[in-house]
């Protein structure tokens, strides 16, 4: 009699269950008890009902697409509009022989611009 519902089953290669007890062994037996035998089943690609005409499905040409830009080319960045980012004022570099206490204003100068543009928290 066959059951009502169809349930997957995972032939392992033990007969033993996995420590977390989730993966429980099966055995495979024909209706009349006697043991599956392995096999491989070749299934022609025409049986299969309900597939895609063609597969992949294609997707359009790029031509083909209505409503896109013909072009795209972000407007250049000033200090008070963006582009492809918020333009910065100039910061100079260091001298060679910069003293610590020149190196800390530059960083922390360097710092508070990124912050203003938004890139940094």
């Amino acid at each position: 009699m066959a059951a009502p519902l169809t349930q997957t089953l995972v032939v392992q290669e033990s007969d033993e269950a996995d420590d977390s007890g989730l993966s429980i062994p099966v055995r495979l037996v024909k209706p009349d008890g006697t043991p599956f035998a392995e096999g491989v089943a070749t299934i022609a690609w025409s049986a299969i009902t309900g597939k895609p005409s063609t597969y992949p499905a294609a997707a359009p040409a790029w031509s083909a697409i209505t409503g896109k830009p013909s072009t795209f080319a972000p407007p250049a960045p000033t200090t008070s509009a963006r582009g492809g980012v918020l333009q910065q004022a100039a910061e100079p570099q260091l001298a060679a022989d910069a003293d610590s206490a020149a190196i800390i204003a530059k960083v922390n100068s360097t710092l508070t611009k990124l912050k203003a543009a938004g890139l940094l928290a």
